[in-house]
């Protein structure tokens, strides 16, 4: 389907700062600059993490993108919304599909400019990180845990299969309370709904199209979530 993408990244625990967990952005820059700036966000030591799905349908994808493509403190996993923008760069048949679903803004850049934007999303966007925090780990996936146990997407052997499961279905939001084994908290978004939806240890934050207000939420508060 695409090239060679990063399953699983780690990063280690901040020491010094805050970390700071975001849902769909959808290219909404300028409302997550004043999220940022009403939460009293450090860039000098704190951290952000996005859920993916950074770009389509909003104002800003390609200044959104960008910015979190350069910037020390952000990192993000890849949405279904970046991964169709990948494989449409590289297999033209999914540019009618990655369209579909709100990719129009890309029409209006050339084409080296969208082959270097794809080729920075495959080196940078991981399909799931695992971030340590003081009080535990959360396991971070765009859609859901593609396995029952978060050592199993650690381990995971890059496919097409692994790459769908982590970016599309939501079926464990609709579900009964399910505990994903090996991690503190699985943080996922996606699902569009008015409210912060948990099951078990996994928690989807995905406000913005519902609402008009994003969550913005500490990872450690995501932890005491799940542990209350």
């Amino acid at each position: 389907m695409v090239p060679k993408l990063t399953v699983h990244r780690f990063i280690s625990h901040n020491p010094i700062g805050t970390d700071w967990l975001c849902g769909d952005m959808h290219g909404h820059y300028d409302a997550l600059q004043r999220a940022l700036h009403e939460v009293g966000f450090r860039p000098e030591q704190d951290r952000l993490f996005l859920l993916g799905d950074v770009i389509d349908r909003g104002p800003k994808s390609k200044e959104l993108l960008n910015w979190v493509l350069a910037t020390d403190y952000v990192q993000s996993v890849m949405g279904n919304h970046e991964l169709m923008f990948v494989a449409s760069s590289f297999n033209f048949r999914y540019q009618e599909k990655h369209r579909a679903i709100g990719g129009e803004w890309v029409d209006h850049i050339d084409f080296s400019e969208y082959r270097k934007l794809t080729t920075r999303c495959i080196q940078q966007l991981p399909l799931a990180i695992t971030l340590a925090c003081e009080n535990g780990s959360i396991g971070l996936v765009h859609a859901q845990s593609p396995a029952d146990s978060w050592p199993d997407v650690q381990n995971a052997v890059l496919s097409d299969r692994f790459a769908i499961d982590s970016t599309w279905p939501w079926n464990r939001a609709q579900g009964s309370d399910q505990t994903i084994a090996g991690v503190t908290a699985v943080a996922s978004e996606h699902i569009g709904t008015a409210e912060v939806i948990q099951k078990g240890n996994q928690v989807w934050i995905d406000t913005l199209e519902q609402t008009g207000h994003m969550t913005l939420v500490r990872a450690e508060d995501i932890i005491g979530w799940v542990g209350s």
